[in-house]
């Protein structure tokens, strides 16, 4: 009997020492979690700049516009038409009034009317003597008269007065006169001799 409820006493706590046991075990499994401590990852922005090319470098310095857009065509941003910058008014130096006659005969060379142009100007005024392409019959006509000052104001602003000719007499001058300026200085002759061949033109043309 005593040996029996030895090993009742036994058996029971064995029990009492797994119901125990198994408690602890459910308890830590069911417990929550710690939370762990995690870096500071925020995502960095990265600012990136635009590029600039040589070429803009340049424009920046030299305060132009060239290679720089209009925003859509990718072009230079210039005036559409306009292929050159007049001088300044009037010719007041035997060189610019060199440069200035070379730019107008070779401006009115290139209308198909006109196969050879003979040019002296000083001052505001200029006279012109052409010979016509041998396809134009037209003559000198006021049509032509307007073109050819088109031209002139072109390469020079200011030029009032134009006096323009066919007659070969007259145009052989233009060009004797334009062959002296290499050896003339003095502006008031070249603009006397100018004004004399001016008057002969407008006696034809009267």
């Amino acid at each position: 009997m005593k040996k029996t409820l030895l090993t009742l006493s036994a058996l029971m706590l064995t029990l009492l020492m797994g119901s125990c046991s198994t408690k602890d075990d459910m308890s830590m499994a069911t417990s929550e979690p710690t939370a762990s401590a995690w870096p500071n990852t925020s995502p960095s922005v990265t600012t990136v700049l635009p590029s600039v090319t040589d070429n803009m470098m340049d424009d920046m310095m030299d305060g132009t516009t060239d290679g720089m857009t209009d925003g859509a065509n990718g072009t230079d941003s210039m005036l559409p038409g306009s292929t050159m910058i007049p001088e300044s008014t009037g010719v007041t130096s035997m060189d610019k009034a060199k440069r200035v006659i070379e730019q107008i005969e070779e401006e009115l060379e290139r209308l198909s009317e006109v196969d050879d142009a003979e040019v002296v100007i000083a001052g505001n005024k200029a006279a012109v003597g052409i010979e016509f392409d041998d396809q134009y019959k037209a003559g000198l006509d006021d049509r032509l008269r307007k073109i050819i000052k088109e031209r002139i104001d072109s390469v020079i602003g200011g030029i009032s007065t134009v006096a323009v000719t066919a007659d070969e007499v007259v145009r052989d001058a233009i060009e004797s006169l334009g062959d002296r300026l290499d050896t003339m200085s003095d502006m008031a002759a070249l603009e006397s001799d100018l004004e004399a061949i001016i008057k002969k033109i407008n006696g034809l043309n009267a």
